[in-house]
């Protein structure tokens, strides 16, 4: 009966890049119950082609059979849980315990908490582990170490593949762990495919394989290497194949490789025609529950969360401030401005002891010294007066930044200005504009220019009004020939914040979401807790999910957040429906997840994820209507602008609050439809991102 083999590589090619060879016709068979020695300097191809055996990459060219399947195919089990698999890097989440370690793996694995707590007693005493409560990210780079060899253990797997397994540890427990190795292929049958920088502490392994760019050069049982080329140490024999692989002129190491590589190929072609359907049998068995294998995972992102407790106050935290700094950053009127005053008429006007005077003698009106009046009335709650002798001399005062504008008074003011009350169309144009108080602003800065402009005419149409009342006559003289009636939505004292605030708020709740899971898949895969996870059979869809619903409850803590800071606290009044309002706002926050987690997936480390989350911030913002109405940019960019996730939904968001639209209006649902259209889209995207990310 001919021996079943663990696992057979055939002609295995595998390039990353334009003509960046990894594994260059490899072949290779590693037999049941065996320790396999993969044997190669860094870069030689060893890791990846133990993520092809395991089924997380796959191969350009060539055939890979591990268990009687081809990974990642139906029914072969791989990934999934009969294999083991420790990466080189620790690949544990650092906000783990022990304890959790041991949990996580355990239970992705299919063991109940009773097998998992009898597996980690063993292990606790075979690799002498760190308390079950220390966190990973506490512990040395051996104890890491050891959890993650013990972890690939726990579920006792038909294959286990231990990439660098002995880096860092002392000798003593490098001994134990090849004891129990040995131990293990000879009781259990299990299959133990091991790559090691310890050349020589192969030599208890049943055969080797010295690996040299992207091929082996020999696979035999350490001792028979030794005696083909009379060493005394692994390493001689190690440098000679390479040397006769430079050479290419000693053909010895050739032959020896093509006649293991002849009878492996035999064991080959037997193999693949007994794949016994019994061991697909054997899968069906072991299977997991899906939803077992998701509860581990929202147990293992739930901890990630929970303890990561600088991530916890910058969740709590930084949406406190942000509103804080925006409700007293935005709104209120400029304060501590400067306009400066020349009046031809009164001077100084006594510094406020001169208020003019108005009188009436039945016949007409009579006005004396009414610019007081008005510097009076203006007072310091719109800009501080300074008197300045000449308009030369405050103009140049504006130049130098000193002043935001002027007010000038003529020398006959009160007196042209009671002529054109009285005369009318008959009044001359030197008198019209004698009459006039001229003012000259600095519109360099156009917000203050405009803040001013308008105090000024509002403060003046009450002023004259007054006036208009001590004459005796009708205070509608005063107004202008157009009137603006009570608005039909909002009041008439709405400031720039409250045009603002519907957008900064959907804004404010949308990168903070972004924040979050940008950092999520990168650190998952940076940590290579991901990739292990996946190995072990765990669906990326799965793993995906499971963040998006943990970090769901930081979006509703985001969401309760914002809305309570700005309505009940604030005092913002909503004249439609709150509950509309935090659905919506809910639902922006999703989109900002799920733009992150896009961010997340596209980028190889986190500093081009933050350089794409802020680079994509700045363009949102502008063209969301948040500092200017989208009715002002030029027609192309403002329909790109309706696509954009907080554009429409802002829109919808400003219905509801000030105009008290309910769901079923247009403006309000078209806001809601787009929020939803983006975060299944993205998730779309995330996914297929996902899937690329491991071919």
């Amino acid at each position: 009966m001919v021996q079943q083999e663990a696992v057979i590589v055939k002609n295995a090619t595998k390039s990353y890049g334009k003509g960046q060879s990894v594994l260059n016709g490899l072949n290779m068979t590693v037999s049941r119950g065996s320790i396999y020695g993969l044997l190669g300097a860094s870069g030689c191809g060893k890791t990846t082609l133990l993520s092809c055996v395991v089924g997380v990459r796959y191969l350009d060219s060539g055939e890979i059979w591990v268990l009687g399947g081809n990974p990642g195919s139906k029914g072969s089990g791989i990934p999934g849980p009969r294999v083991g698999y420790m990466p080189q890097e620790i690949s544990l989440v650092g906000e783990f315990s022990v304890n959790d370690a041991f949990y996580y793996f355990g239970r992705i694995n299919g063991l109940d908490d009773e097998e998992i707590e009898t597996r980690q007693r063993f292990f606790s005493d075979l690799l002498q582990l760190p308390p079950a409560d220390r966190l990973v990210k506490n512990m040395s780079g051996g104890q890491q170490r050891r959890v993650s060899f013990a972890v690939a253990l726990i579920h006792k797997p038909e294959l286990l593949i231990l990439d660098e397994p002995t880096v860092g540890l002392d000798p003593i427990l490098r001994e134990n762990i090849w004891n129990y190795l040995i131990q293990i292929t000879q009781q259990e049958g299990i299959t133990v495919l091991i790559t090691t920088h310890y050349i020589e502490e192969t030599k208890d392994a049943h055969k080797i394989g010295l690996m040299r760019c992207g091929k082996l050069l020999a696979e035999s049982a350490p001792q028979k290497l030794l005696e083909r080329f009379q060493c005394s140490f692994l390493e001689e024999a190690f440098l000679k194949l390479c040397e006769a692989q430079n050479n290419t002129l000693n053909n010895e190491a050739e032959r020896f490789k093509m006649e293991d590589a002849s009878s492996n190929v035999l064991c080959q072609t037997e193999y693949e025609q007994t794949r016994a359907i019994s061991e697909y049998k054997e899968v069906s068995k072991r299977q997991i529950s899906r939803l077992k294998i998701f509860k581990a995972l929202l147990a293992k992102n739930g901890l990630q969360y929970l303890r990561y407790y600088s991530g916890l106050i910058f969740a709590v935290l930084f949406p406190i401030i942000q509103i804080l700094v925006f409700i007293m950053a935005i709104g209120d009127d400029p304060k501590d401005l400067k306009i400066g005053v020349v009046n031809d008429e009164a001077g100084t006007c006594g510094y406020g002891s001169n208020l003019g005077n108005v009188w009436n003698d039945e016949i007409t009106c009579h006005f004396g010294n009414l610019s007081c009046r008005f510097l009076h009335n203006f007072d310091d709650s719109i800009a501080t007066q300074e008197y300045y002798d000449t308009v030369s001399e405050a103009s140049q005062a504006i130049q130098n930044g000193k002043l935001s504008g002027l007010m000038y008074f003529n020398q006959n003011f009160s007196e042209t200005l009671q002529k054109r009350i009285e005369e009318g169309t008959f009044t001359e144009d030197s008198d019209l504009l004698a009459s006039e108080i001229q003012v000259f602003l600095d519109m360099g800065d156009r917000q203050i220019g405009l803040f001013l402009q308008i105090k000024l005419f509002e403060r003046f149409l009450e002023i004259y009004e007054d006036i208009m009342k001590d004459c005796k006559y009708s205070p509608k003289l005063a107004d202008p020939p157009i009137r603006f009636e009570d608005p039909i939505f909002g009041t008439t004292d709405l400031n720039y914040a409250d045009y603002v605030t519907p957008t900064y708020m959907l804004t404010v709740i949308f990168f903070l979401a972004t924040t979050v899971s940008t950092a999520l898949i990168i650190t998952d895969r940076s940590e290579g807790v991901w990739n292990r996870s996946v190995v072990q059979g765990v669906k990326a869809e799965d793993i995906l999910l499971s963040h998006v619903l943990i970090q769901s409850i930081s979006i509703a803590i985001h969401t309760a957040m914002i809305v309570l800071i700005f309505f009940p606290i604030w005092g913002l009044e909503c004249k439609g429906s709150i509950f509309t309002v935090i659905v919506l706002t809910f639902l922006v926050g999703f989109c900002g997840l799920m733009h992150g987690f896009i961010i997340s997936v596209m980028c190889k480390n986190h500093t081009m994820a933050n350089y794409c989350s802020a680079g994509s911030f700045f363009p949102l913002i502008v063209t969301s209507g948040c500092i200017w109405p989208v009715e002002g940019m030029p027609e192309g960019l403002r329909w790109f602008s309706y696509t954009l996730p907080t554009t429409l939904p802002s829109i919808s968001l400003r219905g509801i609050i000030y105009k008290g639209y309910s769901i079923s209006e247009s403006q309000v649902y078209i806001g809601f439809l787009l929020s939803t259209g983006w975060i299944l889209c993205s998730f779309m995207v995330t996914i297929l991102g996902v899937r690329s990310k491991s071919s």
